[in-house]
């Protein structure tokens, strides 16, 4: 899988989420993204498609790369 699939995959997802909250009145005040981390652990999906899992670790896995390369140049 690539690295822009698995953004895409949990871009939807957010999406997804994101749209569930704001038809139940929810704020909505992060990114597709974020709301698609959350949805992943919220309704815990790990396990219940390989395909969405390997995104999952993918996006995480690059975000604390960014974290840590960053804390490296501070």
């Amino acid at each position: 899988m690539t690295t822009e699939l698995a953004y895409s995959m949990i871009r939807t997802l957010g999406s997804i989420f994101a749209d569930a909250l704001e038809k139940a009145g929810k704020p909505v005040d992060s990114t597709v993204l974020v709301h698609g981390i959350a949805a992943y652990n919220k309704l815990n999906l790990k396990g219940e498609d390989a395909q969405l899992d390997q995104a999952y670790n993918i996006v995480m896995n690059d975000m604390m790369e960014a974290v840590r390369g960053s804390w490296k140049a501070a």
